[in-house]
């Protein structure tokens, strides 16, 4: 589902009533996908968003699941190549534990074992790209076989891998840089636009959760809301406070960085909080962000920034002209709070630490897929202005749940939001068998709060300057896998 999405015809008359005119007109034309056919209108565009249309029976859910690789006894980044690197690792999980070797250009970058995905970030962060799944209680199990297998092939003297969000002692400069063409590119022209870019693509490391939709208005709601949380999100996974070996002065660096990498295509869309918004206003967006490349037969185009994607529909560029591949791999390079890729992604939380890393999924789950939890949240952020909201983004990677808005802090409310989720998904009643609904998945979280721990980096920063005195072997211990 969430990787590759199977194009079908969809059923007209009632389900056209609900959509915006836009997107009315590409339902129209019918959705049999071929990569390589060129975009004719910018009314097709939208055709990606409605062929990921569910009713709520088939709604699926799916982790992105970051974490990164050190050298335990100096906390400095695994390299990708050599004996010591991330490539064999990725060769011993293939060797091991039946996964099937993706190679580019030579290189093993990637496993895949039926629906689901290993995948490497540029500075070889190791993710999980999760199968869909219809419980937590199912994601769940993927991501404990995960780990499992993960420290089965590892070297515990040599190979660790943290749940924080960034790396704790290499810097961006010293990393080795994937072979890859896409990550050039992106290395040639992101700083220019943002002076953190590098720092976002080699040291960070994120957990986000990709859920399904049943129409239009279903879709914004939750992107609203989505973007709307995610400052909250931040802030309760705020994890990233060590970084050159020493504290940086924030609760959340990762947040920091991705503020200053490219506001063209980061942050939050604006237009999108209007509760008229619909799929033609986040087509218009994606349209008016720069280009960085296009791909035929396996090369990758270098367009840098040169044109947008509404330039590329009028006039091409050089010999070349849109298709849907290039539409699909263009909405990739957008890299807002929450984004539709057509499935919505919601983002924003630092990879969490060991044993909170489906409570991320159950907090997000929780609210949006029921719709009582889904007003409830709603109220938590609907006296928020356009100020307050930008306010408490820029201030959240600093303070954290200590920061203010609407007179009080952000802690009260990811209190009252945890809470909501945690009701929320016992009324969704979905079981394990042992009988356990997916609260289970919540209450760790839940528990911190109420002892008055309400992020990561708080505890870490005290142990930093108490027990551990400024030793990294004793951070890796506590955060990895």
């Amino acid at each position: 589902m969430f990787r590759e999405l199977r194009y079908r015809r969809m059923e007209q008359g009632e389900r056209l009533k609900t959509l915006s005119p836009l997107t009315r007109g590409c339902a129209a034309l019918g959705c049999m996908r071929m990569s390589d056919r060129p975009i004719s209108s910018k009314q097709e565009l939208a055709r990606f968003f409605l062929d990921a249309f569910k009713p709520r029976d088939d709604w699926r859910l799916g982790i992105e699941f970051e974490k990164l690789g050190v050298n335990p006894s100096t906390g400095k980044a695994l390299p990708f190549s050599g004996p010591g690197g991330v490539e064999q690792v990725l060769s011993r999980l293939a060797d091991r534990f039946g996964w099937t070797p993706k190679l580019t250009h030579g290189r093993l970058m990637e496993l895949e074992r039926e629906d689901s995905r290993i995948t490497l970030e540029p500075g070889s962060q190791f993710e999980l790209s999760g199968a869909p799944h219809r419980t937590l209680h199912e994601m769940a199990a993927e991501v404990t076989t995960h780990l499992d297998e993960l420290r089965a092939v590892s070297d515990p003297g040599k190979e660790a891998w943290l749940g924080v969000g960034n790396q704790p002692v290499s810097e961006w400069k010293d990393m080795e840089l994937l072979p890859k063409r896409r990550y050039d590119i992106m290395t040639s022209y992101l700083p220019s636009q943002g002076e953190l870019s590098m720092a976002m693509m080699r040291e960070t490391a994120a957990t986000q959760l990709n859920l399904d939709y049943e129409d239009e208005q279903d879709a914004m709601d939750k992107f609203r809301l989505s973007m709307a949380l995610s400052p909250l999100f931040t802030a309760l996974y705020a994890n990233s406070c060590i970084s050159g070996g020493r504290p940086n002065g924030f609760l959340t660096r990762r947040a920091y960085i991705w503020q200053h990498t490219d506001p063209a295509r980061c942050g939050f869309i604006e237009k999108l909080y209007h509760s008229d918004a619909g799929f033609s206003d986040y087509v218009e967006y994606a349209l008016n962000v720069p280009m960085l490349f296009v791909v035929r037969q396996g090369n990758w185009i270098d367009i840098g920034g040169e044109i947008n994607f509404q330039q590329y529909m009028d006039a091409g560029y050089q010999d070349y002209r849109p298709t849907w591949d290039d539409w699909l791999l263009h909405l990739s390079t957008i890299f807002t709070e929450s984004r539709f890729k057509p499935y919505l992604e919601v983002r924003g939380a630092d990879c969490p630490l060991p044993g909170m890393e489906m409570t991320f999924p159950a907090l997000v789950k929780g609210i949006l897929y029921d719709e009582q939890a889904r007003r409830e949240a709603c109220e938590i952020v609907k006296p928020w202005s356009t100020v307050e909201r930008q306010a408490l983004y820029l201030t959240i990677s600093r303070k954290g749940p200590d920061a203010r808005i609407h007179g009080s802090s952000a802690r009260e409310r990811i209190v009252a939001l945890v809470r909501t989720s945690l009701e929320g998904l016992k009324r969704q009643n979905q079981r394990n068998e042992d009988g356990r609904d997916e609260s289970v998945y919540l209450e760790p979280l839940l528990e911190r709060l109420e002892e008055g721990r309400d992020c990561p980096a708080k505890e870490i920063l005290a142990l930093w300057k108490g027990p551990w005195k400024g030793n990294v072997s004793r951070l890796v211990e506590y955060c990895r896998f």
